[in-house]
């Protein structure tokens, strides 16, 4: 097993569970990777979703990731994944990882309480380190090992098949290691900055985890499997404004659909889609310099001087509050009660801002002429003049937002640069069939090789899906499925 994160050890356990000797290599000295990071999974059918009566019909999924990958994507992997994903999370609570079924909305998006039909995020309650260090320890006691501070370097190729890897330890030595299968789990190549820039242009830097640096697909290319950089997408599912940070009050009102023009002063999308991140955040990306500009007045300043920020937003809803949802995701705690009350809490952020101002992270301007001339839109007066006609009648019949969210412009005008972020890794690259064995350009399994996890390709388009615990659901179903068939592959020879 190449690679110790949720899939590879999702996989490495299930094939232990079947019968066979598993050897996990890591190249961290402890348990990481974006399964450490994520906040929670989705499933079906769990029994705590049974329990509660918050089961998902399987097609809602299914649809989710068929619609969103423009029908481009492995719909018998997937629905192979999403068949199984309740049993998945009881399995995983079987072996030490610790999930609980959160709301909806717990994570903020107004939208997810809005389509989603049910609870269907199951967020770690010890946090990703604590339930993958739990696998780990369930693989050991089946007889396993799991080797940290040793990376994969090579395969061994004998007849045409994969019969095992060389891998090369902390103190520099090599280790060799023969074997019926192996599976690749090693993340994607986010942590290569390089090829990073090379795949997806220049500006977006490298993921969190810096040790994802496309092993996994240069040992399947190795193979002579159907794998290229260039099948991958960007895990990005937020957006950065200015030098505001996640979490603050500033960047909670920010979330209200206020105006958004490009580089150069032209509107492009009803502004609610900032209300689901994955989809601003890919119009975004798409847009000259992946760069948009987002504008409010003084009166968001005096509203939340007031009210909070939820007197502007209305993410927040009641039962958030009164039945909380708790768990852990990129280390931190999330506490739907604490972010409620935080939410009605009235702020004053005009320091705040004002300091901004100075840093030059936000732009300040009496009119719309000013505002145009320090950012360099020929358009943006035009825009704005446009936007407040639509504001007076209440409807808004170019980019067809809401009426509720049309806030006109006036008096003194910010404006806070936008660029898509929380860039956590790669996602796809490497070819496989609903079985997860890698494959050639002919589509013919290549023996001995299978691939699990973020790496995997078939299941995204050019977009992630917008439901939550998309990322970490896959990884751990796929890991099961690569680890059962890998098993059954290693009974036959």
């Amino acid at each position: 097993m190449v690679g110790g994160g949720a899939s590879g050890s999702a996989a490495a356990l299930q094939a232990s569970e079947n019968g066979a000797q598993v050897v996990v290599v890591e190249t961290t000295a402890s348990p990481a990777g974006q399964g450490t990071m994520a906040g929670g999974m989705f499933a079906t059918s769990s029994s705590e979703q049974i329990a509660k009566g918050e089961m998902v019909d399987p097609k809602w999924y299914y649809d989710q990731f068929i619609n969103i990958g423009n029908f481009q994507v492995n719909g018998g992997l997937l629905s192979k994944v999403i068949q199984n994903s309740g049993k998945t999370v009881d399995w995983l609570i079987e072996n030490g990882v610790k999930l609980t079924l959160a709301h909806p909305a717990t994570g903020g998006y107004y939208e997810h309480k809005e389509t989603h039909p049910a609870s269907t995020l199951h967020g770690y309650t010890e946090g990703g380190v604590k339930g993958i260090t739990a696998l780990h320890n369930s693989i050991q006691n089946n007889g396993g090992k799991v080797l940290y501070e040793t990376t994969a370097k090579d395969l061994i190729l004998e007849n045409g098949k994969v019969a095992g890897i060389i891998a090369e330890k902390a103190d520099g030595g090599t280790l060799t290691i023969h074997a019926d299968v192996v599976i690749l789990a090693t993340g994607g190549f986010g942590g290569n900055e390089e090829m990073v820039a090379e795949t997806f242009g220049e500006g977006f830097g490298q993921s969190r985890v810096a040790t994802n640096i496309g092993t996994g697909i240069e040992l399947a290319k190795k193979a002579g499997g159907d794998a290229e950089y260039d099948k991958a997408i960007m895990m990005h599912y937020g957006i950065s404004r200015g030098g505001t940070n996640w979490g603050t009050t500033l960047n909670s009102a920010l979330l209200n659909p206020y105006l958004h023009v490009d580089v150069d002063g032209n509107r492009f999308m009803n502004e609610e889609f900032t209300l689901e991140p994955i989809k601003s955040s890919n119009v975004i990306k798409s847009l000259p310099r992946h760069t948009a500009y987002e504008l409010f007045d003084s009166t968001m300043i005096e509203t939340v001087k007031e009210k909070g920020f939820a007197g502007i937003t209305d993410v927040f809803s009641g039962n958030l509050a009164t039945d909380p949802t708790i768990f852990i995701e990129v280390g931190h705690e999330i506490d739907t009660s604490k972010r409620y009350e935080k939410s009605i809490k009235p702020v004053d952020l005009t320091e705040e801002i004002n300091a901004l101002v100075e840093e030059g992270q936000i732009i300040k301007a009496e009119s719309p002429e000013e505002m145009a001339e320090k950012l360099g839109m020929s358009n943006l007066v035009d825009t704005i003049n446009r936007y407040n006609e639509l504001c007076a009648k209440g409807e808004d019949t170019d980019h067809f937002k809401s009426a509720k969210y049309l806030d006109n412009l006036e008096g003194t005008i910010y404006a806070v640069k936008i660029t898509p972020s929380v860039f956590l890794g790669t996602l796809g690259g490497i070819e496989v069939n609903q079985n997860l064995q890698v494959i050639d350009k002919d589509g013919k399994p290549i023996g001995g090789l299978y691939a699990a996890g973020s790496e995997v390709s078939g299941v995204y388009s050019d977009s992630y899906v917008y439901l939550e615990g998309g990322t970490l659901g896959f990884a751990y179903g796929s890991g099961r499925i690569a680890g059962e068939n890998a098993a059954a592959e290693v009974a036959n020879n």
